[in-house]
């Protein structure tokens, strides 16, 4: 299988199928991509997995061979043979159709308690709800509303959940470099998409060589200790040996800057290696064990004493924010791996769901879930963004002012715009920085969610129809 238009859930298929006995098979359906709290330690989402979104979009499609394996499977392939309409219609699959709407990639997305235009708190069945910034809004057939909900789902939480980590490093490194080489923490499928999207975040670098070669990302590194252990010997001390090694890897890259690895045995003897073997070209030193304030202000006075003040020290060590922020000022740049790509204290990604907001029959509909806290907004919406609060509105409503958030990307059979995927990076990086740029300006208070008075109405319409549903099954 080369594209994951099978990487559905099977219910997707179970839930079709009795969809095509009841004749839906046409209707045009719209979808919301969207998180209903932000993760633990998160003031906000960085929203990325767009592109990745609209290049599945333009394959979807199903060969012979996977509608073959769909027939063989127990429970879901006696039930498509009886069905062949089903089957024409997954074998005509050729790319998605329909209209998507969604905010640009390296938007900041948020969700918290909703607001009335008023002030007062939006409550539904005496309980505050919570209010979100949909990513995206989808119109398109049944069909492929089944097929799509999962893969995208999958793209918008590793995506998002890296890049905002990413974008955590990067404001806590306030302009010193942060270099992601995370890919060896991850699967091999994930590890490019981990790179773009922190890079979309701001990251300076990436260890990514494919990242490099796909869409230019610039990709850097230092040394393994496997290279340095590789010029061990016999007959040689290992002071011989990596300050050979050093020296070596000096003349590899003569006229360049070099950074040394320096605590492949004991880091003050590794710099003084470094310093002997490079002298003046010696660029910086990298260390990556036992990383404290303290360990770096000796190697900072040691630099100086062997006469390399100018020596640039970059750090690794397993960092996160937390880290990086507490050795901002004793450092040149920090190297991030797993902290940024596996996200660990949000690793389930950022809780993104995709719900039904408009059925093929035209009705606005919503998740409701009395006292579950997972209700849905219901309807297709547009977010107004000012500088310091959100409005969320039902889509045909008048501007309040702002900026509208959500904007065509697709439409018919085609995207709206043929950018090539490193144009669509750049913007979205530059994205990013513009919205990043201005919630690390002076401190703010939690960003404001307010509900507009016609998406109120609508959900207290809703809300009171369902009560009495309920009341009318227990009369």
């Amino acid at each position: 299988m080369t594209l994951p238009t099978l990487g559905i859930d099977a219910y997707q298929l179970t839930t079709l199928l009795t969809h095509a006995d009841e004749e839906r098979l046409d209707h045009q359906v719209s979808m919301a991509f969207f998180f209903r709290r932000l993760p633990k330690n998160r003031s906000f989402v960085v929203f990325s997995g767009l592109q990745r979104i609209l290049e599945h979009a333009a394959q979807m499609s199903l060969d012979e061979a996977e509608l073959d394996t769909l027939a063989d499977h127990a429970a879901i392939g006696p039930a498509l043979r009886a069905r062949p309409r089903v089957l024409e219609r997954l074998r005509a699959l050729r790319g998605f159709e329909g209209a998507i709407d969604a905010m640009p990639e390296g938007s900041l997305a948020f969700a918290g308690p909703a607001s009335r235009t008023d002030g007062r708190a939006l409550l539904v069945s005496g309980a505050p709800l919570s209010i979100y910034t949909p990513l995206l809004q989808v119109r398109t057939d049944l069909v492929r509303a089944k097929l799509l909900e999962t893969p995208w789902l999958g793209f918008v939480n590793h995506m998002s959940m890296v890049a905002s980590k990413a974008a955590r490093v990067v404001l806590a490194a306030s302009g010193k470099s942060v270099m992601e080489f995370g890919q060896r923490r991850t699967h091999p499928a994930a590890a490019l998409d981990a790179t773009w999207a922190a890079w979309v975040a701001g990251i300076s670098a990436t260890s990514n060589v494919a990242a490099f070669a796909r869409w230019g990302i610039t990709a850097t590194g230092t040394m393994d200790h496997f290279a340095i252990q590789a010029a061990e010997r016999p007959g040689a001390s290992r002071a011989e040996t990596e300050r050979g090694f050093f020296a070596a890897y000096a003349k590899t890259f003569a006229g360049l800057p070099t950074t040394m690895l320096v605590d492949t045995y004991d880091t003050e003897r590794g710099i003084r290696h470094a310093v002997e073997a490079c002298g003046n070209d010696l660029g910086a030193i990298r260390i990556d064990s036992n990383v404290t304030p303290e360990t770096i202000a000796r190697a900072r006075s040691l630099l100086a004493e062997l006469g390399a003040p100018h020596t640039k020290i970059y750090v690794s060590d397993g960092l996160d924010e937390g880290r990086v922020s507490e050795l901002h000022a004793l450092v040149d740049g920090f190297g991030v791996g797993e902290n940024i790509v596996c996200s660990p204290d949000a690793a389930t990604g950022v809780g993104a769901v995709a719900k039904l907001v408009v059925n093929g029959y035209g009705a606005t509909t919503m998740k409701i879930a009395h006292g579950t806290g997972k209700a849905t907004l219901p309807g297709e919406l547009q977010v107004w963004r000012f500088s310091d609060h959100d409005v969320v509105a039902l889509a045909h409503e008048p501007s309040p002012g702002g900026r509208a958030m959500l904007s065509p990307v697709w439409r018919g059979k085609a995207p709206v715009r043929d950018a090539s995927a490193s144009a669509a990076l750049a913007e979205a990086r530059a994205t990013a920085k513009r919205e990043l740029d201005e919630i690390a300006a002076p401190p703010r208070a939690p960003r404001k969610l307010v509900a507009s008075d016609a998406l109120a109405a609508e959900i207290e319409r809703l809300v009171g129809r369902a009560a009495g549903d309920v009341g009318n099954e227990e009369s």
